[in-house]
């Protein structure tokens, strides 16, 4: 659920506004309102987190197999100072590389000579010039300019010589801007610019053993820069400075306490209509596992949107286990999960969420392998006899019919979900005249299912009942009448008739998105063509002693990369449903915003 928050406006004593902060601070539960901060402890406090956070961006692409000794947050900041600096001569050094690179390139046909010696001649009256030409222009040189033939390749013809006065070059012959060093010199700096790159290269290495250790300093300098901020940028008249923000509301007893006990002015009160709040998702430990999905997508719902976290966990199960559509696969990530999760028992912690819903996942994944019979793309007749025995016909890989009946599957998905999402829609406008707008929608759903079988799957064996036609012109009248119901039918009637395009529309938008859940049974399938396909060109070589090992590594390498496949189409189209079309008829924006209270950060000192 999304707890309630209540609107805090503290007051405080100007004079001691920096020790309320602290209190605050320790106290942990106040979002509190943005505002610019100003000065320079704030900008010192900015520049800090800034540099640690650079560090962290740059050392994401280094692993490092163990972590280096905790180090305390001053020895973070100048480690922090010297991975950018060291990144950004990395940069330097390879930019200058490249131009050294390039010059090389452009002067080795002409050997390795000292630039010196030709201003060297130019100082005592001897101009001598160098030229490149084309292999073809090479005889056209005009006679007004001796020049002798110093080198020649493919690409071109290298002269010197002494023009008398001014000489006009024929096409395809150009004067050679000779270098500012030598080639022995540029690949001398070549060399050195390796080296340096190397040493850049290790020390980065070596310092992202240190990056948990920046990441906690992080979590500091993000405190230290809110503190600054807040008590920088606050407001304030004459002796009084005030602040306003956020607070849950089971939270609020415990700040009017405080309050109370450090002599602050407190307000507290519901949020208003033009206002909105933080959101802060509240979940039992069952449905918090899907909160590393949300955090992967960035998506936070608005305070007076709904917490889809169940429901979205519920589903995102079963499209996952569709998806992947391979017991064996399922099995492999089982394995994974049960890894992580023993190393994390072994260490003492607690099982993550993460690795706890990939417990579910493949879980859910084997599942669906053992009702189909897919195990790794092979043929069911070459199954064990158990896993046979466990399959369910209408499902089972091996049925004529199995692939007709998975896309009924995938409609009736599609229809419970978005029937859900318009239930919980009705409970919401239950008070007024409006869920009947729901309740069109619903209905329409519900016959747009049979048309969705009919023109979809086969005509002959789903033809349109007439009461689905009466759904769907009822749901479209109960739409039509209600959509924008606030107390005046009349009102509501006419909006709609000034948008009629997009009423009209909305009922073709139902189908399409019922129609939309098919891509379970496409992706579904296109993952097992993979399995079957690189089976099919390994098999005979495990016949033989020796392409055995390449039949293997064959096999290994094409369902590894059907299992990657598998993870990105969960990502496109496990999580879409979810995100676009269930949300979409949840009527959701994703427009909230996280709550994140001021609070101290890891290994907090008082330093502000």
């Amino acid at each position: 659920m999304i707890a309630p928050m209540k609107k805090a406006i503290l007051v405080l004593r100007e004079r001691g506004k920096s020790a309320a902060l602290k209190s605050l601070r320790r106290l942990g539960v106040v979002h509190a309102d943005p505002i610019e901060g100003r000065g320079q402890s704030w900008e010192a406090a900015s520049e800090e987190l800034a540099r640690i956070e650079t560090a962290i961006g740059i050392l994401l692409s280094y692993k490092a197999k163990e972590s280096a000794p905790s180090i305390d947050y001053a020895a973070a900041l100048e480690l922090a100072g010297k991975v950018n600096e060291t990144a950004e001569g990395i940069k330097t050094s390879q930019e200058r590389l490249a131009a050294v690179r390039k010059e090389m390139e452009r002067i080795q046909g002409w050997g390795d000579f000292n630039p010196e010696a030709l201003a060297f001649l130019r100082e005592r009256g001897m101009d001598l010039r160098l030229y490149e030409a084309n292999p073809k222009a090479a005889a056209s040189m005009p006679e007004a300019l001796p020049v002798i033939r110093v080198a020649s390749d493919k690409a071109a013809v290298r002269f010197a010589g002494f023009p008398s006065g001014t000489v006009s070059l024929p096409e395809g012959v150009e004067e050679f801007v000779p270098p500012q060093a030598s080639l022995s010199a540029l690949e001398a700096e070549e060399k050195s610019l390796l080296a340096a790159l190397a040493r850049g290269e290790a020390f980065l290495a070596e310092a992202a053993r240190s990056r948990p250790h920046l990441e906690t300093a992080r979590e500091r300098a993000r405190a230290n820069h809110t503190f600054e901020t807040l008590l920088s940028g606050m407001e304030g008249e004459g002796p009084v400075a005030w602040i306003s923000g956020w607070v849950p509301a089971k939270d609020a007893p415990r700040l009017a306490a405080a309050a109370a006990e450090h002599g602050w002015g407190l307000l507290l009160d519901d949020p208003g209509d033009d206002e909105l709040p933080p959101t802060k998702i509240e979940s039992n430990a069952a449905v918090r596992m899907i909160a590393p999905v949300f955090d992967f997508l960035g998506t936070v719902p608005n305070y007076r949107e709904y917490d889809i976290s169940a429901s979205f966990l519920v589903f995102f199960t079963i499209f996952f286990a569709m998806i992947f559509g391979d017991g064996g696969y399922g099995s492999i990530l089982l394995i994974l999960g049960l890894f992580g999760a023993f190393k994390a028992k072994k260490s003492g912690g607690p099982v993550p969420e993460a690795v706890r819903l990939l417990l579910l996942l493949s879980s859910a994944t084997v599942a669906w392998g053992v009702l189909t019979g897919s195990w790794f793309g092979l043929p069911a007749e070459i199954l064990p006899g158990f896993l046979k025995s466990l399959r369910i016909g209408w499902l089972a890989s091996d049925n004529p019919m199995a692939g007709a009946n998975t896309k009924q599957l995938c409609f009736i998905l599609g229809l419970v979900h978005l029937v859900w999402a318009h239930m919980k829609n009705i409970k919401r406008d239950i008070k007024s005249l409006k869920f009947l707008a729901q309740v069109g929608l619903l209905l329409q759903l519900a016959g747009m299912y049979f048309m969705v079988l009919n023109l979809v799957l086969d005509a002959v064996r789903f033809p349109v009942p007439l009461f689905a036609l009466y759904l769907i012109g009822i749901g479209f009248l109960l739409n039509f009448v209600f959509a924008n119901y606030e107390g005046n039918i009349l009102r509501s009637i006419l909006a709609s008739l000034t948008n009629i395009v997009s009423v009209l529309l909305g009922v073709v938008n139902v189908f399409a998105d019922i129609t939309s859940y098919i891509r379970l049974w496409a992706v579904g399938l296109a993952g097992l063509a993979i399995s079957q396909t690189v089976n099919t060109m390994a098999g005979p070589m495990l016949g033989r002693a020796v392409l055995f090992v390449f039949g293997l590594a064959l096999i290994g390498f094409g369902h590894g990369l059907n299992l990657a496949l598998s993870l990105l189409s969960v990502i496109v189209h496990g999580v879409r449903l979810n995100m676009l079309e269930y949300s979409g008829h949840l009527g959701m924006e994703w427009s909230g915003f996280k709550y994140e209270p001021f609070r101290e950060g890891s290994d907090q000192e008082a330093s502000a």
